[in-house]
């Protein structure tokens, strides 16, 4: 039986064909935005799927939102061929007439990758995934059994998915291979869409998400971390100041502790136990380090608020807001640019280090403003903490404490 799949555009056909008839197992593809590249491994998949019987094929999504999108799309897609034999949308698995099985995981908790050995393995924005959970969950999958490794994303940064685009344009490694396209390859877009957004977003953002170009930092906003990362807690030196995140519905509460120095020398990060218990947690290690605390008031922080004070009273509110958020986050980065703070390690406390690898910022071409956060489905919750516990820093630095004394 014959299935028609669907039309590629010229510079996805010539990728396409590549892959399918070159003999290389990575194929690294990096490209701008509305490129098709989701379409594109979608359909690379149903063709190993279709044409590969009992091929056992994973897709990989950042979190977990996008891998189920893919799946739901794939089904809508094939449904009326009659080639699903089954469909679990509980178990993230279709099984396929062919004998093919398709596994979609996300990299949020890459241990559900672990123990897999598959056939073809498809990671979709590749660029937005850890490190860790490429080299230790998923390149496994692949190293017995594996035809194809596809790699498909637009650039973020240079981690694991920047090094093997390398390795593609190496000669020197045979085994991988890498393309590029630009947004302005696509017929999905117009010529006056890319127009705009070169008129109005900053340079650096035009190249990474229309040009599809690796640039220093990707999106992040912090790059270098390395340089400003200790192994071990540091010892407090002078006046504590503790910055409080409030955690919202599976984010995360976390208080971060720094000294006058810029050196962060604690932090508390939890979600597993009720409001009182963090309270009282969090008050003990304020009492600890005698430290002067900035708390998250927007919404279901005002009473946590309400609960600390009362209980330590070195303790001051902070609104959020869009205006506010960027200029705490801007004095954070500034600091990290001048080196003038200190972080642990990704050993030490790698919630802290990935959350700020991975912190971004969208320019908004309406209103001309950046707005700072974090990829869809993962958290920023110990960035705020920094980013709040250094403006109480610097703010109490800047203009010290204020006493009415009566005579």
């Amino acid at each position: 039986m014959t299935y028609e799949g669907f039309t590629p555009h010229a510079k996805q056909r010539e990728i396409l064909e590549s892959i399918i008839e070159g003999p290389e197992k990575y194929h690294v593809i990096c490209v701008g935005r509305q490129f098709g590249k989701t379409l594109l491994a979608e359909n690379l998949l149903l063709y190993y799927a279709i044409n590969y019987p009992n091929s056992d094929i994973l897709w990989c999504s950042p979190v977990y939102s996008q891998a189920s999108k893919v799946q739901k799309e794939l089904v809508r897609a094939i449904s009326g061929s009659g080639i699903i034999e089954s469909n679990n949308y509980s178990s993230n698995e279709i099984t396929l007439r062919t004998g093919s099985r398709i596994y979609f995981r996300s990299t949020e908790r890459y241990d559900n990758i672990r123990g897999l050995t598959c056939t073809y393995v498809f990671l979709d924005e590749a660029a937005f995934m850890a490190n860790e959970a490429f080299r230790e969950a998923i390149e496994p999958v692949a190293l017995v059994r594996g035809q194809r490794v596809i790699l498909i994303s637009t650039p973020k940064g240079r981690n694991f998915f920047y090094d093997l685009y390398q390795l593609g344009l190496s000669p020197d490694h045979s085994n991988y291979k890498s393309y590029a396209g630009r947004s302005a390859d696509s017929p999905y877009i117009s010529d006056e869409a890319i127009a705009e957004a070169k008129r109005t977003l900053p340079p650096k953002v035009f190249k990474q998400e229309y040009e599809a170009e690796f640039i220093d930092g990707g999106g992040e906003v912090f790059s270098d971390l390395d340089l400003i990362t200790v192994p071990q807690w540091p010892k407090k030196s002078g006046k504590v100041y503790c910055g409080i995140d409030v955690g919202r519905a599976e984010d995360y509460t976390v208080a971060t502790f720094i000294d006058q120095e810029g050196k962060v020398i604690d932090i508390y990060r939890n979600n597993n136990i009720n409001w009182s218990d963090m309270v009282t947690d969090i008050v003990a290690k304020a009492r600890e380090y005698d430290a002067q605390c900035m708390v998250e008031v927007n919404g279901v922080g005002d009473p946590i608020y309400e609960q600390i004070r009362s209980l330590w009273p070195a303790c001051e509110p902070f609104t959020t807001s869009n205006r506010s958020k960027q200029e705490i986050v801007e004095g954070l980065i500034l600091d990290v640019n001048e080196k003038t703070i200190r972080i642990p390690d990704h050993n030490l406390f790698p919630s802290l280090y990935h959350e700020m690898q991975i912190f971004t910022y969208d320019y908004s071409p309406k209103t001309r403003t950046i707005r700072y956060g974090h990829p869809q489905g993962m958290h920023d919750d110990t960035v705020m903490s920094l980013a709040i516990a250094n403006y109480c820093r610097k703010q109490r630095r800047n203009y010290g404490s204020y006493q009415y004394i009566t005579r």
